[in-house]
């Protein structure tokens, strides 16, 4: 069901993603959001203006989609999906900190800044946080594979310790400045 008012084009590219993802071709996936990312003047033309940082454009059972442009200066907490996630990043950048599980809280791995275009695809069980470390908001579509809004999934603050149950209020009141 859309959720907002989006042109033709970026409908197509959800209707395409959402035929891909029932045949099960991840690979097909992959390239399709990174010919997007590539050339989205498309995509931008079919998205509205939008006050908020993260718009949800698309949900079913199978797909839910978000158009997200990341605040500068911000570290987003921890967290995890518990679906496929996939962000297609056509502007700016955004860095992801991805997180080991240790027991019940979550220790930092690695940290990858991806720069446009760029994919970054994670499996249900990737826990990650991100962050923006330009001076503009990057813009992204992300895709994940479910009900993104019904998915039982967990929270870290931002020392991986303490989880909870994921709730958007709490992601956002996680969220600190990065140094």
């Amino acid at each position: 069901m859309y959720l907002e008012k989006i042109g033709e084009s970026l409908k197509q590219l959800i209707n395409d993603v959402r035929e891909l993802r029932v045949s099960g071709d991840l690979a097909d996936i992959l390239s399709c959001l990174q010919k997007m990312a590539a050339n989205p003047d498309d995509i931008i033309k079919a998205l509205p203006e939008f006050d908020d940082d993260e718009v949800l454009l698309y949900v079913d059972d199978d797909i839910t989609v978000y158009r997200i442009a990341t605040t500068t200066g911000i570290k987003y907490p921890p967290h995890e999906h518990g679906m496929i996630a996939i962000s297609a990043i056509y502007k700016g950048t955004e860095t992801h900190v991805f997180y080991d599980r240790d027991g019940e809280n979550v220790v930092e791995r690695s940290k990858v800044r991806f720069c446009s275009p760029a994919i970054v695809d994670m499996e249900p069980s990737a826990v990650h946080a991100i962050c923006n470390e330009d001076d503009e908001p990057n813009e992204s579509l992300h895709f994940y594979f479910g009900d993104l809004e019904t998915q039982r999934r967990t929270l870290w603050d931002q020392n991986g310790k303490n989880p909870q149950q994921y709730i958007h209020e709490d992601y956002l009141s996680f969220s600190r400045p990065f140094d």
